[in-house]
């Protein structure tokens, strides 16, 4: 969050996701989840006759202050607040259900739309992968599980950090790291020799994703899918 862009709040749920488990930084983490908890974007009632397939009035998260909820936010804001002990909270919930409403009729997601005058959009890997992150341990797999397929069928192909990464961290969250996983993030680094050196950012993301793959689920940062959990949001 920039001092000169305050609406811009998008990187609260990656603060809480960087302070929590530090007694240094608990105040700011507390005071980071309680921003979250009480901050949406701005929603509405759905019209029948409107262009959009999805139902705008689900709340989730915005990247900034007075815009409408999309998927990459809203995949954040569940993964910090879940890391953070609220997984159960009626915010979280929501948001869950923002998530899988946004969900393409053939798999995947994009930005956050389904469809536009009846025309079904494409999936997008690192929305998809940040999708199926979020909802780890929040929803039965049966609902997601064409989106499992379609980035399952994806990953060998992707080539940059961003969509590499959360692909991985997507597949991991449901324990299905590729058996080349590793081999394909060594690809992607690779790659900074044509393509020059990656930002931090990506590399970051690129990174955490190899660790989640080789940890494992009972030593990872992010959440599982685990039978215990699947029953918190069930298709209605």
């Amino acid at each position: 969050m920039s001092r000169e862009h305050e609406e811009a709040f998008w990187p609260t749920a990656l603060s809480v996701l960087a302070w929590h488990g530090s007694e240094a930084h608990e105040s700011h983490c507390s005071r980071g989840v309680l921003f979250l908890l009480k901050t949406t974007g701005q929603h509405r009632s759905k019209n029948p006759d409107e262009p959009v397939g999805h139902d705008p009035s689900i709340l989730g998260w915005p990247w900034i202050d007075g815009t409408h909820s999309w998927i990459e936010p809203t995949a954040l804001g569940v993964i910090a607040l879940t890391v953070a002990g609220h997984g159960r909270h009626d915010r979280v919930r929501e948001a869950i259900r923002m998530i899988l409403d946004r969900q393409l009729p053939h798999g995947g997601w994009n930005y956050g739309n389904t469809t536009v005058f009846g025309r079904e959009l494409h999936p997008m890997p690192e929305n998809t992968g940040a999708a199926l992150a979020g909802l780890a341990g929040q929803a039965e797999q049966g609902t997601v599980a064409r989106s499992l397929d379609y980035l399952q069928g994806e990953v060998d192909r992707l080539r940059t950090p961003v969509s590499l990464g959360w692909v991985l961290l997507g597949l991991a969250a449901w324990d299905l790291w590729p058996s080349n996983g590793a081999a394909l993030v060594e690809r992607c680094l690779a790659n900074q020799a044509r393509y020059g050196e990656y930002d931090t950012s990506a590399l970051c993301l690129l990174l955490l994703a190899a660790l989640e793959g080789e940890a494992g689920a009972k030593n990872t940062l992010f959440p599982r899918a685990t039978h215990q959990h699947l029953s918190a949001v069930r298709p209605h």
